[in-house]
Order: structure tokens, then sequence, then C-alpha cells
């Protein structure tokens, strides 16, 4: 990328989607299916089911994601590899990560066949179908918008969700997929941060356009997904424990 001095205006932008990550946070923190992971006296054994679920979700929309994203960078400015270069790097190394989902999914006791061949939650589409509109028909710049809040959330909710495992006795070999995300996408977090805030102050008007793909992707992640997921999560506990009767 060019060297450059990052505008007070594009460090302002970036410090709003800051901003907006800490309202989705509060909303989350807020949920149904973070009290249920976070609470002390919740069954160790729905706690792990929740996140079998949650890990399906990962599963079905990841490849969404990735997929999508490739065809945003390819449609950036072509005299500008500097900055295709970066964002093709991070996108390549979240390819394979449903598949890592997917693995933890099966250690979880979920059915490796059911999961590749089942149609995707409702959900999971919606998510998906965001990220490909925006991708394909938005701005280009505007992929950056749901980028921002998914690896801007991520690190903080995976980082908890150790924490809150740890003390149910989650096994340790099913939650590859959390510790990677703990971790690695701590640096993601800070690309996407430092190349908007040089984006938008090379091209002030990708803004709007980056604001636009994250308010649309906070429309349908992460709220709606882990609702999906929890609903699953209670048929199979339950029906489990009538089953032990």
């Amino acid at each position: 990328m060019k060297k450059q001095t990052v505008t007070a205006s594009a460090q302002a932008f970036v410090q709003k989607l800051d901003n907006k990550i800490d309202l989705v946070l509060k909303e989350v923190e807020r949920s149904e299916m973070y009290q249920i992971v976070s609470a002390p006296n919740t069954d160790p054994k729905l706690v792990a089911t929740v996140i079998k679920y949650i890990l399906l979700e990962v599963f079905s929309y990841g490849p969404h994601v990735t997929e999508a994203t490739f065809m945003a960078i390819s449609r950036l400015p072509k005299d500008r590899p500097d900055l295709m270069k970066p964002l093709i790097l991070h996108d390549l190394s979240e390819v394979d990560h449903g598949e890592m989902a997917l693995k933890d999914f099966i250690k979880l006791g979920g059915d490796e066949q059911w999961a590749r061949s089942r149609r995707m939650t409702p959900e999971s589409l919606a998510m998906a179908a965001t990220c490909r509109m925006i991708a394909q028909f938005e701005n280009p710049f505007a992929y950056l918008g749901y980028m921002y809040l998914f690896e801007g959330l991520t690190p903080i909710l995976t980082e908890r969700a150790q924490q809150f495992l740890a003390a149910k006795g989650f096994p340790i070999e099913a939650q590859a997929f959390i510790d990677e995300h703990a971790t690695e996408d701590i640096g993601h977090a800070q690309l996407m941060s430092n190349m908007v805030a040089r984006i938008v102050t090379e091209y002030p008007e990708a803004e709007a356009a980056i604001e636009y793909g994250f308010d649309c992707f906070a429309a349908v992640y992460p709220l709606p997904i882990w609702r999906a997921a929890l609903q699953h999560a209670y048929g199979e506990f339950y029906l489990n424990a009538y089953e032990s009767l």
C-alpha cells in the first residue's frame, strides 16, 4: 500500500465504526444465547449443544462470505494492486474456517453427512445473501463494512467464550475454531482498521459505502444466526433429556 498520512476525518470514521461495534456488543450481551452460555448455572450439556449448532451455522455461511469477499476485492480499482493484495491474503486465510468449524461440530457429536447435505437455515442464507449482494452490486468498498464488524466482534466474543467454556468443562479438543479466532482475529481486526482508515483517506466517497455495508451486516449478524442455533440446540437438548427419563 502507498505510504500516506491518514486524515483526521478517516480516523474519526474508524472510531465511528468502533462505536457501532460497541453498540452491537451491548445488544449481544443482552441476548438469550449470551446469557445462557455465560450463566454459571447453565447445564454444561446445553452449553455444548448451543456451541455445536453455532459451529454448524459457521460451516453453512462461511464459504459464501469468503467467495463474496473475493468478488468484492476483484472489483476494486484495477490500478491498486497494493490495496488488493493484503485484502486477498486476509480472505485467503479465512477460506478453510468453515471446515474448521465443521470438525469441532463433529467432535461435539454432530453428523457430518447431515451437515454437508442439509439446506442452511434461513438465517444463514440471509447473512450469506447479504454479503453476496453487497460484494456484487454495491460499491466494492462496501464489503469492508461487513468485514469490519465480523473481524471486530469475533475476537471479543471468542475470548469470552474461552472463559465461559472453561468454567463448564467444555471439551478442549472441540474448541479449535474458538481458540483460533480468539487470537488470529485480533490481528485481522487491526488490519481492517488500518485498511479502512487508509482507503477512506484516499477515497472519501467510500465512507458512506463502508458504513452501509456495516449496517446491512448488523441486521443479519450475529443475533439472527444465534437465535437459529439456539432453537436447534433447545430441540436436541430437551429431546435427549426426555429420552433419558
